[in-house]
């Protein structure tokens, strides 16, 4: 594939085509409102400083991008991308989740590791509490002891069970028992300006198939919040078409997270991706990218910005990047 910036379209989405009036009347139920739509809605701006979440920083750090960059046959547009159900690049945003069989052997693999170790450590300290208490009770013998070790002897074998079970399926039949769904859920298009939602991407006759594809300023971002195991609140981000019933849940790329101002920063970094007067945002993620789109590609040149300038960064300047990212979002969203 040719390394050649990519092409917007006529309509790709610049700011002002948010300001347009919406003519038509909400046509939501009930049930999609209290599903999608619930929480505080977030306002539509023009950041024109970067405000990504943490985690972007803080999941790619140089050592990374490095490591992956010099993986064998790695360009910045392989062979498979516009096939790929994941993408993160200069033309889009594409997600998908994993298989359920991926999903359900990843949790017995964990449910049996974490299992083991904590019968095992169960294990020892009932064993020790019986022996110190044998001193002075002469009515807890040897019968308690076997009788002691077997459960826990048996409770081991079944989490060992799960545990070893996983891993051997995932290294006798990988391509079945792990990857993704065959065809995306949605997609952010940079440069058509459009949000597609897909119909079920489970099943390989389904998926691909488009659902909505809409236009980007059409769209309303909520921030949704919903309690913990423990109680405490947890927020995530929908992005809703303000009439049909087409919605993006974000909180597969982004999670969900314990703070308010992640997914605040989240929903900025994406009105600067999708503006296409606007460069890229500067992140670690996207720096490899950043030549391929027009807008970006543009600002560099004026710019006079490193094309490496977070690949080849060292760790403590790194480290010091991302405190001050930090203090920058506390300062801008609580501030």
């Amino acid at each position: 594939m040719a390394e050649t910036p990519i092409t917007y379209a006529a309509d790709a989405y610049t700011p002002e085509r948010a300001h347009q009036p919406r003519s038509e009347d909400c046509q939501h139920s009930r049930r999609f409102r209290l599903a999608a739509a619930s929480g505080q809605r977030l306002p539509r701006r023009q950041p024109t400083v970067d405000m990504a979440p943490m985690r972007e920083l803080r999941d790619t750090p140089p050592a990374r991008l490095r490591e992956i960059e010099a993986m064998p046959g790695h360009t910045p547009r392989p062979p498979d991308r516009p096939e790929h159900p994941l993408r993160w690049d200069e033309e889009c945003l594409r997600y998908t989740s994993q298989t359920k069989r991926d999903f359900l052997f990843g949790v017995m693999r964990v449910l049996g590791m974490v299992s083991f170790f904590l019968f095992l450590f169960v294990g020892v300290l009932v064993m020790a509490l019986l022996f110190a208490m044998s001193w002075g009770d002469s009515q807890i013998g040897s019968e308690h002891y076997l009788v002691m070790g077997k459960v826990i002897g048996f409770l081991c074998i079944i989490a060992l069970s799960l545990w070893g079970g996983a891993n051997l399926i995932y290294r006798l039949f990988p391509n079945w028992a792990s990857g993704y769904q065959p065809g995306p859920m949605w997609e952010l298009n940079r440069a058509t300006g459009k949000v597609i939602v897909f119909s079920n991407p489970a099943k390989k006759s389904t998926a691909w198939q488009v659902a909505h594809e809409l236009p980007f300023e059409e769209f309303d971002c909520y921030l949704q919040s919903t309690p913990s195991h423990q109680g405490l609140p947890q927020f995530n981000l929908s992005l809703v078409h303000y009439r049909e019933e087409a919605h993006v849940a974000l909180v597969g790329m982004f999670g969900a997270t314990s703070s308010h101002v992640e997914q605040r920063a989240a929903w900025d970094m994406i009105q600067r991706y999708m503006d296409t007067s606007q460069p890229l945002p500067d992140t670690p993620m996207w720096e490899e990218f950043r030549y391929l789109d027009p807008t970006t590609l543009e600002h560099d040149r004026d710019t006079g910005r490193n094309p490496r300038f977070w690949r080849d960064m060292d760790d403590a300047t790194y480290e010091r990047h991302v405190s001050e990212h930090q203090d920058k979002l506390n300062a801008f969203y609580r501030g």
